[in-house]
């Protein structure tokens, strides 16, 4: 079994490589159903409330690390790309309300485990300018003209480095999903059907009468952030449900997207063979993208006010 700290850091972030270890070392061969159980209350909470209350305990069971691990599972066989980002929301937060009670030498430690280059100098962190402008939380005060300069570097409070701690969590905690539906176990299929499912604002997905043309815009103005979601949540659907593209056509489309979001990063995982699929799966699904009200606030990595302007949401309309 994992030492005492090892587990305690995987129950705070179970998203971690020391949460993989301790999983690995309870050697899960079979489907124990109270911990199918104990994975879909996970999932239920996160995706009603798009919140998971970190609570601090001084004796942790490695049960709770296992629910994230089968909570994962039950969210990939819902194939819902929306249900994913709210999962990933409501862990992010939770791992976000954990730092704050945590040590400076763990929070360092996860940022390590997360690519973050940030230092800890004084009362401050340093975050390397790249590191922060691709984990920006959507937040006016977060904008790079109000931050605190030095030779490369952002300085931030404890409490601000944690919100940038937790988009990367966010990012971190979405890799992998949604894991092949054809690879679950037939029982996490079974108890997935019984998941309650959220009710999804209208406003989450554009609707009959919206105002699409700011995704043309989009498609012509580089990002450096946040270029899975908007091809999964925006691009794809966007393309082959509402411009009739064919996958393969858009597929093209986006691709030239992502060659275009390189000449501001260079750095992206987006490949032809993700962007195919993503088509494919929203022509499958007849998946909407989302509203640009939405993409504020789920997509904080972009400055949507600096690609259309302050009232970008009241161009919008919204469906009665």
């Amino acid at each position: 079994m994992a030492a005492k700290d090892g587990l305690e850091f995987a129950y705070k972030y179970p998203f971690s490589d020391e949460a993989k270890v301790v999983i690995k070392e309870l050697d899960l061969r079979s489907i124990a159903p109270s911990h199918l159980q104990l994975g879909k209350e996970r999932l239920e909470k996160a995706l009603q409330e798009e919140n998971l209350e970190y609570t601090k305990t001084s004796y942790v069971i490695p049960e709770f690390v296992i629910s994230y691990v089968y909570a994962r599972m039950l969210l990939s066989a819902m194939k819902n790309s929306t249900f994913i980002q709210r999962y990933s929301t409501a862990e992010s937060k939770r791992a976000g309300a954990a730092l704050e009670m945590d040590s400076d030498a763990n929070l360092l430690r996860l940022a390590k485990e997360l690519e973050l280059e940030i230092m800890h100098v004084g009362d401050d962190y340093e975050v390397a300018f790249e590191t922060y402008l691709q984990n920006i939380p959507n937040d006016e005060s977060f904008r790079l003209a109000n931050q605190r300069l030095n030779k490369g570097y952002v300085l931030l409070d404890r409490h601000r480095m944690i919100r940038v701690i937790e988009i990367a969590a966010k990012s971190s905690i979405e890799k992998g999903l949604p894991i092949k539906y054809e690879t679950l176990p037939k029982a996490v299929v079974e108890c997935a059907r019984g998941v309650k499912r959220p009710i999804i604002k209208a406003a989450a997905i554009i609707g009959a009468g919206e105002n699409i043309s700011w995704i043309d815009k989009l498609l012509s103005t580089p990002i450096a952030d946040c270029r899975h979601r908007t091809v999964n949540l925006i691009l794809a659907p966007y393309l082959v449900n509402i411009k009739g593209m064919a996958p393969e056509k858009a597929t093209e489309v986006i691709s030239n997207y992502i060659t275009l979001c390189k000449t501001v990063n260079p750095d992206t995982n987006v490949t032809d063979r993700y962007i195919k699929y993503q088509c494919e799966y929203a022509k499958s699904k007849g998946i909407r993208p989302m509203s640009l009200k939405r993409a504020r606030t789920e997509l904080g990595g972009i400055d949507f006010v600096a690609m259309f302007g302050e009232d970008a949401e009241e161009k919008i309309v919204e469906r009665g």
